[in-house]
This record gives structure tokens, sequence and C-alpha cells, in this order.
């Protein structure tokens, strides 16, 4: 029997698949399959994939009648035979070995499955940009290598939102028969899968190791397609039934699923057309996701909707009792983030040279951004904490506070709680307070593709092989 089974869907992926497929034929551990499922691809990805086939006997290459992620990765994992099974995204590629260091411990903790933490990137091969993102936030980081009960931490379901960065047990997902939804494209099915596993699941771990790379520069093309919307609306449904069917009746876990599917579709919604110019299908889905909403809502207190998200239940009301303020309401905030993050970005290119002080997700993620779009004046981070001094990360060195060149300098404080303390210390060290400003707030997810360029709405569908969200 083999270790692992990864399985990558893919369509229509010539651009990066070579990539891809090398790193995982060239992992540590050899006793892996690799599953390729094409879903009648047209570009020359087909080609490329009999070549592979042909040079490595572990490739096993199925063909889709459907273009759906969701179909081809059901697919993979019916054909699959390993002890464990991984998936890949077609534009993404694997650290050497992560499937080595991934089912070790799985194997030895006798684990239903097993994620680590990964980076982000954008840029091409020699000139790419990482981000690292972190499953566990600060409160939980000492929970990284333990042994954990799903059902004990449920807000873990806030930051675990993939699945491709981890494996599964394969008896696990064939018991519980865990199968993802197998609507068109491939936009959201994942997230089923993922609920489904962490809901199910009795023993899991997070590990922070070097492991998956995740492109983020393949990703705007859908960022306005109407569909993108709907196909949430679809996983809801589909995530619904399934709870329903299964009587999870854990009203902490339900909450949480309730607030991060809520926060996809206000995320998606703020970018659509005005409501006049949405296509008749894109209001039926979103009349489809209230009806679902208020099957669930009747059913919860405010006080467990603020448990999983405060702002959450605010839209939530909004969009059940006044579509129009709703409407409005999420328009507004969309122009406000803009607004805020293209004064922030002006306020910093008056500076030749800037100071990142705080080297948390928060800093990294402000860097991401700067860089991004073109911002190369960051010359450093800093940070209060001293073990982290003359490390680097994301190529800059981690300096002491007291260690940085002050002279015509900004300082960006990243940092949410003890900014104002920070603004102290510095002003007492001889910033003028004009050469200091907070980071903007930006999810890390975020951070490589936030565009300052002004932004197409030409609603095509753009949703493809590459898997994009």
């Amino acid at each position: 029997m083999k270790k692992v089974s990864v399985v990558i869907p893919v369509f229509n992926g010539v651009k990066y698949i070579a990539e891809c497929i090398d790193s995982v034929i060239s992992q540590t551990l050899k006793e892996i399959e690799i599953i390729i499922v094409d879903a009648g691809s047209t570009d020359g990805t087909l080609e490329v994939l009999r070549d592979y086939e042909r040079g490595d006997d572990r490739i096993k290459l199925l063909h889709s009648d459907k273009k759906s992620m969701g179909y081809q990765t059901n697919l993979g994992i019916q054909a699959s035979s390993g002890e464990y099974v991984g998936f890949c995204e077609a534009d993404d590629y694997v650290a050497p070995a992560m499937y080595e260091r991934l089912y070790e411990l799985a194997k030895g903790n006798i684990l239903d499955f097993i994620k680590s933490d990964f980076d982000m990137f954008i840029g091409g091969r020699g000139d790419r940009l990482f981000l690292n993102y972190r499953i566990l936030d600060s409160p939980k980081r000492k929970l990284y290598g333990e042994i954990i009960r799903p059902a004990d931490h449920p807000d873990i379901l806030y930051r675990d939102i993939n699945m491709w960065n981890g494996i599964y047990n394969r008896r696990f997902i064939q018991a519980n028969d865990i199968r993802l939804n197998e609507t068109p494209k491939a936009a959201f099915q994942d997230v089923g899968f993922i609920l489904q596993t962490f809901l199910l699941a009795d023993r899991i771990m997070y590990v922070h190791e070097d492991a998956n790379r995740y492109r983020r520069d393949n990703i705007n093309s859908s960022a306005y397609d109407q569909r993108s919307l709907l196909f949430i609306v679809q996983e809801y449904e589909y995530m619904y039934q399934f709870l329903t069917e299964r009587r999870l009746a854990d009203k902490r876990i339900q909450t949480v699923i309730f607030s991060r599917f809520l926060s996809l579709f206000c995320g998606f919604y703020r970018r659509l057309p005005e409501w006049e110019e949405a296509t008749e299908e894109t209001k039926a889905g979103v009349e489809k996701f209230k009806r679902i909403l208020k099957r669930f809502y009747k059913d919860l207190s405010y006080e467990e909707l603020a448990y999983g998200n405060l702002n959450a239940s605010i839209e939530l009301a909004l969009l059940l009792d006044d579509h129009d303020i709703f409407d409005s309401y999420e328009r507004e905030m969309e122009k406000i983030r803009k607004k805020n993050t293209s004064v922030f970005f002006k306020y910093v290119k008056k500076y030749k040279k800037a100071v990142i002080f705080g080297a948390g997700e928060r800093g990294t993620s402000c860097y991401g951004l700067l860089k991004k779009n073109d911002y190369e004046g960051v010359i450093c981070f800093c940070d209060n904490d001293s073990s982290l001094w003359h490390k680097n990360i994301m190529g800059l060195e981690i300096m002491p506070p007291d260690g940085v060149l002050k002279d015509d300098v900004l300082f960006i404080v990243a940092n949410v709680n003890y900014w104002k303390e920070i603004y102290d210390q510095l002003i007492a060290m001889g910033i003028k307070l004009q050469n200091i400003c907070r980071a903007i707030e930006i999810d890390p997810h975020n951070a490589l593709e936030f565009s300052l360029q002004e932004e197409k709405r030409d609603g095509k569908d753009n949703t493809n092989c590459d898997n994009n969200r």
C-alpha cells in the first residue's frame, strides 16, 4: 500500500502544471501515488500530463467528464489507495519534504488528519515574494504539535480554510462518506470538505512546517464573477443539508460555520455591480441564501450569533430585514475599505524609506501589500521581542527598535493591541509624530492580491482550472 495518494485536479493549466507535478514527484517520500484528474483540457495540458505519466509509474491519469473541481477530486479520492490522501492545486507546488513529514506525524499519532502552515506567493520563478500563513492565531499557538479534538476548538475554523495543506486518513474519509460538492467550475467546493473533516474527526494536529506554496497572483480574474456568489450559496446549502442529516447540533460549531459562510457571501456581494445591474440568476441566489439563513437564524440567540461574529450578526439582520439598507451598507463598507487603503498607501509613498514595527501577521501582511503595489522603501522590520532580533523574514532583517535608522524614515506600526504604547515608545526615541503611522488592516490571504490600481468589473466568467477562489 502507498503511504500517501496525492490528488491533482486540473483543467487548462499548462502554464503552471509542470512546476506542480515536479514538486510532487521529487518528494522525499517515495511511496506515493499521484492521481491527476483532467477535465478535458484543450491548451496543451493533456499532452504534458501524458508525458509525465509515461515517465513515472507512480502517476495515474484520469479523465473527468465534468468541469467541476469537486467532481474531479471525488474521482481522485475514489481511485486512491494510499493510507493518507493529500491534494495539490494545479497552479501551486509543495516543499520537498512536505508529505514525508506530515505522514510521519499522522501515522505515529494515529491522526484523522494533519495540516501545516503554508506560504502564499506572487511572482515567477526566481522573483517571488512569499508570505507565511499560520493557521493558529497567537492565543492558540501552544496547540501546534498537540493532538486536538476539533469539537473543543470550533473557532479554529475561522482560520483553517484550505484543504490542500494537509493529508487525511483515507479510511476516515471512506467510513464517514466525506465528499466534495460537485457543483460546476472550481470555486468553494473545498469549503464543505474542510468543514466535514473538521466536524467528524476525533484526532487532528496542526504543525508549523515547511509545506505548501499557494499562488496568489492568479486570483483577480474571478473576483467580480457574479457566479462566485452563487457558488457560495450552493456550498452553504450543501453544508446545511449535511448538518441536518448528521444531526450535528453543537450550537457553537454551527454558529462558526454560519458566520464563515455569511462572511464569504458579504465579501463577494460587495464586489457585485449595482443591484439593478445584477443578473436574475444572482438575485435568485441571494433570495435562496436568505431562505436558508432564516431556517438557521430562528434557532439562534443574539449571544450565540455574537459568539460567531458580532459584525456578521449585524449584516445578517440587515440582509433579512431590509435588503436595500443591506445593499447600501455593503457597498459603503467596500468604498471605505478601498479609501482607507488608498490613503494609507499614499502616505507611505511620501517616504523613500520605511520600517515596519511588528514582525507578526499584521506586519508581514502590510509588507506584502506594499510590495505587491511596487513600494520598495521598506528597509527592515523591527520588534520589541528580542528573540526575533537579527532573524530574517520575507527577505528583511528584524532589528531592535533602537538599532534602526531614524532620519527621514517612516515607522509603520503593525500591532493591534499595543499600538499606543509603541507610538509613545517611538516618540520617546525622538521620532516625530508625522513619521509614525498605523498599518492598514488587511487579511493575509488578500495582502498579495489587493491592487491599488483601478479595478475592472467586466462580469466575465474567468473561474478556471487553477481552482481560483
